[in-house]
């Protein structure tokens, strides 16, 4: 057994080492400007993903469904989350444009994202994404709003849209 172990051990010192002279190295470029290779594109998404599911999975989504909440919900959207994730009839805009990884396009997935998990992240927001935790300045309430109005982005029209936020102007 020590017979095993022990090169077992010393093969695991031999690689933090490693990963520790290559941390150190500054040799990875961390540039926004060229895209993570797939191995590191898989890691951090995976990584991302399984704990949005992990701790989003005992949220209990309230009724949003209601026009008032979506209106309140698009007048946040559009002072938080357009730069970034676009409106409907809305160019991608220069900040968008340099977001590596990309923030999702709301406009065509958020009817299909589960208001859960939407809930968790714009609440929470996700490490080295660009995507800010908004419940450090937002009630429940109001995230919950932005969720509501998310998922009805893909069916308003962008003069139904632009209307909604001149109203709560």
């Amino acid at each position: 057994m020590k017979k095993i172990i022990l090169p077992v051990v010393f093969t695991l010192i031999g690689l933090a080492l490693i990963g520790y002279v290559f941390i150190l190295s500054g040799s990875y470029n961390v540039s926004a400007m060229e895209p993570d290779s797939g191995l590191v594109h898989w890691v951090l998404e995976t990584t991302s993903d399984n704990s949005v599911d992990a701790h989003s999975a005992d949220i209990i989504v309230p009724e949003l469904n209601k026009p008032e909440m979506i209106k309140e919900g698009i007048a946040h959207y559009k002072e938080m989350c357009e730069s970034c994730h676009g409106g409907p009839g809305k160019e991608e805009t220069e900040l968008a444009k340099g977001l590596n990884p990309k923030a999702p396009n709301l406009v065509k997935w958020g009817g299909k994202m589960n208001p859960a998990k939407m809930f968790w992240v714009t609440k929470n927001g996700i490490k080295m994404t660009g995507m800010p935790a908004w419940g450090k300045t937002h009630s429940d309430d109001k995230i919950w709003s932005i969720v509501a109005a998310v998922k009805k982005l893909n069916e308003m029209s962008p003069a139904g849209y632009d209307a909604i936020k001149a109203e709560k102007e």
